[in-house]
């Protein structure tokens, strides 16, 4: 089992972000989850909001506007309409 996920964020305009993370949360269209490495695999809608990652001791966000997130093989790939990197 990895003791890192691998977050990848792509839009439909160009945006492309990819980062090591310790763990992230998501605000799914049934209430809000958490991921952390080792996780079972699964695929959700997700409402527009703010995904929250952690590196280290670190936490950072971006704003997403609906998306779809696919699980799988402690790699999270969210498929958004739109994303942007908060400060």
């Amino acid at each position: 089992m990895a003791d890192k996920l691998t977050l990848e964020i792509i839009t439909p305009d160009g945006f492309s972000f990819t980062e090591t993370v310790d763990e992230l949360t998501a605000p799914g269209t049934l209430g809000e989850f958490g991921v952390l490495p080792g996780h079972t695999g699964f695929m959700s809608t997700l409402d527009s909001g703010l995904i929250k990652y952690k590196t280290g001791s670190a936490t950072k966000a971006i704003s997403i506007k609906s998306a779809y997130a696919q699980v799988a093989n402690d790699h999270i790939l969210i498929l958004a309409d739109s994303a942007e990197l908060q400060q």
